[in-house]
């Protein structure tokens, strides 16, 4: 398989598991009157879920290489796309 349906597919994966890890069933989990330093347990979890989310995100984007993440883009625009004249 190709790295980019690779990480396409994971970060479909990411996205199933950050729906599941957000639902609302898994949330009661963690909606206890319990403070750890001081905050509420489920606000630690909610921090610790996007956090976590955003590092695999990051983690999966590695396995495009950089010479193809950009390169279907570039060449999209027309060369004066960036000019206007006035």
């Amino acid at each position: 398989m190709a790295p980019r349906n690779r990480a396409r597919d994971t970060m479909v994966a990411l996205l199933l598991l950050g729906a599941l890890l957000l639902l609302p069933p898994v949330l009661l989990l963690f909606n206890r009157p319990v403070l750890v330093l001081g905050i509420p347990v489920l606000y630690l979890y909610l921090f610790a879920v996007w956090a976590l989310l955003i590092a695999l995100a990051a983690a999966v984007t590695r396995l495009i290489a950089p010479g193809e993440a950009g390169a279907a883009g570039q060449h999209d625009l027309p060369a004066d796309a960036g000019t206007r004249d006035a």
